[in-house]
This record gives C-alpha cells, structure tokens and sequence, in this order.
C-alpha cells in the first residue's frame, strides 16, 4: 500500500498531494474488455448460446459483436471454457476422457480466429470446471478427475498458441483456496506444480481469487510455494456484507503486502459498464499504488437481474473506458 509520511504539517501537505495526483494518473497498463461466453439470453436462460460449443449455430452474428465491442474501445477478451463429464448443454463441454471433442475444437478454432480478426489485442482463457469436475466439491482429491481437467487445459492451451494471439490462463476460476478448503488447497498446489513445470510462469495467473479476496490471501503461499505468478487475478463485486469495490481492492492489496507479494494485477471480473465500480477501482488504484494491468467486465450489471448474465453481448465499455481502463 502507499506508505505515507509519517510526519506533521508540511509532511501531511505533501502526503495529501501526492495521493491527489496519484488519484488524478492512476490507470491500468492497456485497455481491457469483457468476458464474453454467451451470444444471447432468453430471458434469464442463456445455456443453449455459448460462444465456444455453439459458434457453428450464429458464426455471423458472434463475429458481428466482437466486431462491436472493439468498436466500443475493448481490446481484451475473458473466455470461460465451461466443461463436465457429461452431454453438452450449449454452453457447457463434454470434457470426459480428458479432450474436446471435433466439434467443440473446431468451434474453439473459429471463435479464436474471428477474436484475432476483430482486432482484440490479447486474450485471457479460464477454465470452469463445472459438476463433478469442480474440486471445490470434492470430499477427496480424485486423480481422474484432476488428470482430465488438467488434459483439457493443455488441449486448449495448444489451440491458442497456434491461433497466435497473446493469452494468459486463469488455471480454475475463483480457485484459490480459503481457510479449510483442504482438498481444493491440494488440486490447486498440484496443478501449479505440473503446469509450471511444464510450462512455466508466464502465461498464467494461477487461480483467480474471488470475494472475500482478503481472506483467501493467507493461503496463497501454500499454492504457490516460493514461485508465485508474474501476475495475479483479482475479481471485484461491490456488495453488503462484503464492501465496495474500493473496499475490497485495499483490503486485498494490504493482505498481499503482508506476504511481500507486489505483483500488479489483473482485474478478471467486475459489474458489466459499471461507474460504481470504475470510480472504486481506480481510487483504489492511486491510494494502494497497486499496478493494474487491465479490467476485464462480467455480463452481470450491479441490479443481477439473473444470477449469472444479464448483459448479452457485454459490447457497453464506456463507465470503464472513461474511468482509465
């Protein structure tokens, strides 16, 4: 966090400039954008319209809104890879026996292309387990189940480097372990281990954190031992009992300089064109001298009007673009 002069007077006069200034200048590294998964929403019901399983049934019309939220000033795409052993829904895979099957890469391929075409500078996949291939239900680590989520990781993995655009990878959304959560400490340390072992550091930022971020801090070494990601991935939600978006950025950023941990950050989620937020987020920015590589906006707007979309596309940036993001 910004340490402030300690002294008096001419010393507090100082202190209180820079922290106006800081204020004044804060903005993240390059622009951001959204999360993008859903075409479309009836309703609430947006499972028959994913992006990725279902691009070959409105090809046309997805590529018609990436086209506009680069217009809207977005640069960088989110894409949850939702996946199960089971059918497909739309939206989410069958990842059984640890790959995509034809369709579903395919449709991944094209997605890819056409993110490329439009002109987004880079992309951010994240992986969402869902079912029994979520280890945050797990009451035992199971091995087959970790060997195919992580075969799926390194499928899509290979798909986005041949599609030759810039990506980081969230290992398991809002994965990172609170206290208790023994099983999921132990899926997520052993997948740190393998993919950096095979891969490295630097197109990961492990496992997303999720609100209460504060608490969940503590365990992060437990993770990551002394090899911490480059760059870590908070998601920020401004609701009681949990405080706003300014609260919660502090609260994080204190826990993780009690660590020594200063890596900048990446913002993976927030309310969709939210000026609450923005305004919050990049007080924070200033007052925490937390560096902020870029947001990346959820298509839920702060009213939920449905509990995990309401916003399809998510093309409206501006509360965000405005806000230096």
């Amino acid at each position: 966090m910004t340490r402030l002069l300690a002294a008096v007077g001419l010393g507090v006069l100082i202190a209180g400039t820079q922290a106006q200034a800081g204020q004044a200048t804060a903005k993240a590294e390059s622009p951001g954008g959204s999360n993008y998964f859903v075409y479309r929403i009836d309703g609430c019901d947006r499972e028959a319209y994913g992006v990725v399983n279902s691009f070959d049934q409105a090809p046309d019309l997805i590529r018609s809104q990436l086209a506009t939220m680069a217009r809207a000033g977005q640069k960088r795409l989110r894409i949850p890879i939702f996946h199960h052993r089971g059918p497909d829904s739309g939206t989410v895979m069958d990842s059984t026996g640890g790959r995509l099957d034809s369709s579903n890469t395919r449709n991944l391929q094209n997605l890819l292309a056409a993110v490329k075409a439009a002109g987004f500078d880079a992309i951010e996949i994240g992986f969402f387990p869902l079912d029994a291939n979520d280890p945050s239900e797990w009451r035992a680590f199971d091995r087959s189940l970790y060997e195919e989520n992580r075969a799926i990781i390194r499928q899509v993995r290979e798909l986005t480097v041949r599609a030759s655009l810039p990506s980081m990878i969230d290992l398991l959304n809002e994965g990172s372990p609170g206290e208790g959560e023994h099983v999921l400490l132990q899926y997520t340390r052993t997948l740190w281990n393998d993919y950096t072992r095979e891969y490295g550091t630097a197109d990961t930022v492990g496992f997303s954190l999720k609100v209460v971020i504060a608490d969940r801090v503590p365990k992060l070494p437990a993770v990551y031992g002394d090899r911490p990601p480059d760059v870590l991935e908070v998601h920020l939600y401004g609701k009681r009992p949990n405080g706003d978006e300014y609260q919660q950025f502090m609260a994080a950023d204190a826990a993780m300089d009690r660590l020594g941990y200063r890596q900048p950050w990446i913002i993976g989620e927030a309310y969709a064109n939210d000026p609450q937020a923005a305004a919050g987020i990049r007080r924070a920015m200033a007052d925490a001298d937390r560096p902020v590589r870029y947001l990346t906006q959820w298509p839920l707007t702060r009213a939920e009007r449905c509990p995990d979309a309401d916003v399809a596309p998510p093309a409206a940036y501006d509360a965000y673009a405005d806000a230096g993001f």
